[in-house]
């Protein structure tokens, strides 16, 4: 009975919310589940700082310690379960996220009605998403279609950001959206990639080169990933101090609480799982990314950089863990490895300067970014939002490259 009340109260609230006006040069950020300070809506959010002072923008978080960050730094930020965030969320026009509306605090989402909901998304898919992805959808049918008629109407105005025409094409049915509601223009997130900054991963490891080991996640974290079963780490250490380079070892999010590598055991190997830090960052960083299933190496491709695809258990994964939108074996520029031996044979062809891929990364790359989405976007992306109005009018949101 309880929760059937607080569902009335839900809707009757969102409803309601419709009738605040929203002020155009009011904006409010979030991340995965209000708990990081990452991703798309991080560096639009810092964009808009540095460059827009006619605007406010906030960042909303769950996360004490990244509010207590952001407050040291003079950052505009509230903590999603305060009187102000419930405010800024009835007042603000415009509301970006990175996974979904909950990333400003679940709290908040009630007050959200009539607002223009931008979703950035986490990263390129190849791998089925949202509506798309029948293992995370298995029972939700009529309970989802109940949702979506009952917030259609505060939730009209909801765009989702791709980059590409063939992303574009995905989204409208991953996110169940039309055409109109997708905004192909790029991922702020890789503006990164084009502007000038100081990498405190280059500055950590100077004096070496960095090999970037970025694994996906198995069954939202629920699969633990064993490194020491996957690589012989002893032989990688010699490998790495003989030839000068670092591994850095980061598992997904969801693995965050798994046992992690001993860095006190090796002198080459450093797994950084639990080190706060963005995932651009460490991508420009890396000389050399190994991956399997990531949406990581999509951004990697912006920087024309070998990639090695470590998919030892990829039969597996695709019987019970995520389908994709394509053949992998057509979207992977690189090097497939199903097991260690493997992975230190190219290891030791990269030395002698063996990059057969180049010409295929590039095709991926224009395959994944259109040409707009290959070089800084969070301009582009607020022009567009505060000319929105008059791009509804004309029902054409995308801006093709």
């Amino acid at each position: 009975m309880k929760k059937i009340t607080n569902l009335i109260i839900k809707y009757i609230c969102l409803y309601l919310s419709m009738l605040v006006p929203r002020n155009k040069k009011l904006i409010i950020c979030g991340a995965w589940f209000g708990n990081k300070y990452d991703d798309n809506p991080r560096y639009f959010y810092e964009y808009l700082i540095k460059n827009k002072p006619e605007v406010k923008a906030y960042w909303i978080t769950c996360n004490e310690n990244v509010y207590n960050r952001l407050n040291s730094e003079e950052k505009n930020v509230c903590m999603a379960n305060s009187l102000k965030a419930k405010i800024l969320a009835l007042r603000a026009k415009f509301i970006c996220t990175a996974t979904g509306k909950i990333d400003i605090g679940e709290s908040n989402v009630k007050f959200l009605g009539g607002a223009y909901y931008i979703n950035f998304w986490h990263g390129v898919t190849f791998k089925k998403v949202m509506y798309d992805d029948e293992y995370s959808n298995r029972g939700k049918g009529k309970q989802e279609k109940i949702k979506e008629k009952l917030e259609y109407l505060p939730f009209r105005n909801y765009f989702v950001v791709s980059t590409s025409e063939k992303i574009s094409n995905i989204y409208e049915s991953a996110f169940r959206v039309r055409k109109d509601q997708i905004i192909q223009m790029g991922q702020p997130r890789n503006d990164y990639f084009y502007i000038e900054h100081c990498n405190q991963y280059k500055e950590r490891f100077k004096d070496k080169k960095i090999i970037l080991y970025m694994p996906t996640h198995r069954n939202e974290g629920k699969t633990p990933i064993n490194i020491s079963k996957i690589f012989e780490l002893d032989k990688l250490n010699e490998w790495c101090e003989k030839n000068n380079y670092i591994f850095l070892i980061k598992k997904h999010f969801y693995h965050s609480g798994e046992e992690i590598v001993d860095n006190n055991k090796y002198s080459s190997i450093v797994e950084i799982t639990n080190e706060v830090t963005e995932t651009q960052i460490l991508l420009d960083a890396a000389d050399i990314l190994i991956t399997d299933y990531s949406s990581c190496y999509i951004d990697y491709l912006l920087l024309d950089r070998p990639v090695i695809f470590y998919n030892y258990d990829l039969e597996n994964y695709l019987e019970k863990d995520r389908r994709m939108y394509f053949n992998y074996e057509d979207i992977t520029p690189g090097i497939k490895c199903e097991n260690f031996e493997q992975i230190m044979a190219y290891l030791e062809n990269l030395l002698i300067q063996k990059d057969e891929f180049g010409e295929q990364r590039r095709k991926i790359r224009d395959f994944f970014y259109c040409a707009s989405a290959q070089q800084e976007v969070s301009p582009i992306i607020f022009d567009t939002l505060m000319n929105i109005r008059k791009v509804k009018k004309t029902n054409e949101y995308i801006t093709k490259g």
